[in-house]
């Protein structure tokens, strides 16, 4: 009998506790799901049980050179000795670098091919005294290894994952045995290096930069990395990604000739959706609240205009998400967050048929951080899409950035006067980038959470919900 009442009040409560208005912390605690068994879900386009043999994207590499000007090297990821390999600047100016890309590779995972991708294009617009650019930036290409093809090539304490393109997903890694850190984690650790005041002093900017199957990294990485450090400002690119992570189940192609939700049940699982999501060492979200991080960060999609060929990934779930074309995929994703936020932006033109998006503007106040560059001469090339003006404008301007090609018929509109979200949040990465507009920059929103309502049994019950948890 002496727990009687708590029992009671806590089976009114647990319904308000653990409902989608329910602060996070609280939620998780009444999952009665571990993280390894969350992980245990797969995502959808990486589960081999579901989709065959035949998904071996990647390619067995050789002996590891590190380019010239550049040395392979591994960083620490979490408490338990993983490291992720990664090509790494040869000798950095550590004192005194300002800024830092960290470069994802595609889906072939030549790490060494992007590092100097990126460190050639670095150069070139210092060569070029390109406003904001700093000579002594350093530049990372983090290395996903394949424990399929890559055996052999990876230390025993070095991260490297069964599927040869789960990486791409943030999906968490099978190798050291037992891990269960994702290679949003890895991500993770590279920004927590260059924010750490002690060893590079000078650094202000750090730039997380994927294309292709590293723009589906990137991609999801600016909705579900973890917040940024306070003393560094970070900028999120994906280019030119197969697929994209929405927050609901609604979806641009309702053709069903093409791709339809009916005949395609995994079609919101993760990597598409947040169906299955496990998420990452630093606990697990609602889509809501992923969202409203992506939105309020420094996020830019970069768009080749010409990259039409069906090429990337055609299995359903990517094809719901805008057809064949990546171009069509990712323009699709910008109207779909434009539309979920209730922005002011123009999106006449542009691919997607959306009936009846949900109002998440109490999340935006009508106003999100991303930006679109759309470059209309470039194919899925990362070389291409990077040395492009536009390109160079993502990867090292500081304020407005040139919006690219537009659909006939487009206008820039002014931006929308900012309305107060429901729920706040801190983001020292939406400084100069919050805008309606791409192209538009404005400073940075921040302020105190707010947690959500609840009733009184609730309330009530949350002392004796601690005796029981005891």
């Amino acid at each position: 009998m002496r727990l009687a009442l708590p029992l009671a009040l806590f089976a009114l409560a647990v319904p308000a506790l653990a409902g989608p208005s329910a602060p996070p912390a609280v939620r998780q605690m009444l999952v009665p799901r571990s993280r390894s068994q969350r992980l245990a879900v797969r995502d959808a386009s990486t589960d081999m049980s579901k989709l065959g043999p035949e998904n071996t994207e990647g390619e067995a590499h050789g002996e590891i050179r590190a380019p010239s000007g550049s040395r392979f090297t591994s960083v620490p990821v979490g408490s338990g000795g993983e490291e992720i390999a990664a090509y790494w600047t040869r000798n950095p100016a550590n004192d005194t670098a300002t800024q830092a890309y960290i470069m994802i590779h595609g889906k072939l995972r030549d790490g060494d091919g992007y590092w100097s991708t990126m460190n050639s294009i670095l150069a070139s617009a210092v060569k070029d005294d390109y406003p904001g650019v700093d000579e002594n930036a350093i530049v990372i290409a983090p290395q996903f290894f394949s424990t399929l093809l890559n055996q052999g090539q990876y230390g025993e304490s070095e991260l490297a994952w069964d599927d040869t393109n789960a990486w791409q997903a943030g999906d968490p890694a099978n190798h050291p045995a037992g891990t269960t850190l994702t290679s949003i984690d890895a991500l993770d650790a590279l920004i927590d290096v260059f924010a750490d005041a002690s060893r590079y002093p000078a650094m202000r900017n750090v730039t997380v930069v994927g294309h292709g199957g590293g723009g589906q990294l990137g991609q999801r990485y600016a909705s579900v990395a973890k917040p940024p450090p306070s003393n560094v400002h970070v900028r999120y690119i994906h280019g030119d990604p197969s697929s994209c992570a929405y927050f609901t189940e609604d979806r641009p192609v309702t053709d069903i000739s093409i791709a339809s939700k009916v005949t395609c049940p995994t079609y919101n699982d993760w990597r598409y959706g947040f169906k299955g999501f496990a998420g990452t060492s630093v606990g697990l979200k609602t889509p809501r609240e992923y969202f409203q991080q992506y939105i309020s960060r420094d996020v830019v999609s970069v768009v080749g205009y010409q990259d039409t060929d069906a090429g990337g990934d055609q299995y359903c779930m990517a094809l719901l998400q805008g057809g064949e074309a990546r171009r069509d995929r990712n323009l699709s994703w910008w109207k779909y967050i434009n539309m979920l936020a209730k922005t002011n932006e123009d999106l006449t033109g542009f691919p997607g048929n959306f009936s009846a998006l949900p109002d998440w503007s109490d999340l935006s106040g009508g106003i999100i951080g991303t930006r679109l560059v759309v470059i209309e001469d470039a194919d899925h090339d990362a070389e291409e899409v990077f040395s492009s003006a536009e390109g160079r404008a993502a990867l090292f301007d500081t304020g407005s950035l040139p919006v690219g090609w537009r659909p006939s018929g487009w206008r820039q509109r002014p931006a929308r006067k900012l309305k107060s979200p429901a729920t706040a949040t801190n983001s020292s990465s939406a400084a100069g980038a919050r805008s309606t507009t791409a192209g538009a920059s404005g400073g940075a929103s921040s302020g105190a959470a707010k947690l959500p309502a609840v009733g009184v049994a609730s309330l009530l019950a949350l002392p004796f919900l601690g005796m029981l948890l005891l």
